[in-house]
């Protein structure tokens, strides 16, 4: 269920609140450094960040606000991250069709 809902979202169309732009090259560059700098790292992280921000695009409009809000404050935490962004919006996405319940 929670992954035909996060399908739907991510087919919705895109309005007029546009997702959040993060300084990827500094965020990749950032990665990159932890491994000595490594160009490979870097690379391969534009191509994850690239992918993450095209997938995420053309459904943000389809994001609740609060979702909106509170996702782009987890994928700023890390320096701008659309790849933490993405996964972010899944993972509540995912917690909203499985809401626990209390039992006593």
């Amino acid at each position: 269920m929670s992954v035909l809902l996060f399908s739907t979202i991510l087919a919705a169309p895109a309005a007029a609140q546009s997702i959040p732009r993060y300084d990827v090259p500094a965020y990749c560059q950032q990665v990159a450094d932890v491994s000595g700098g490594s160009s490979m790292i870097y690379n391969g992280c534009i191509k994850m960040e690239q992918e993450a921000y095209d997938r995420m695009k053309a459904s943000w409009s389809g994001v609740p606000a609060r979702t909106r809000s509170y996702c782009d404050e987890v994928g700023q935490v890390s320096g701008g991250s659309h790849s933490i962004l993405k996964g972010c919006v899944e993972m509540e996405f995912n917690a909203a069709a499985n809401t626990q319940e209390f039992k006593y």
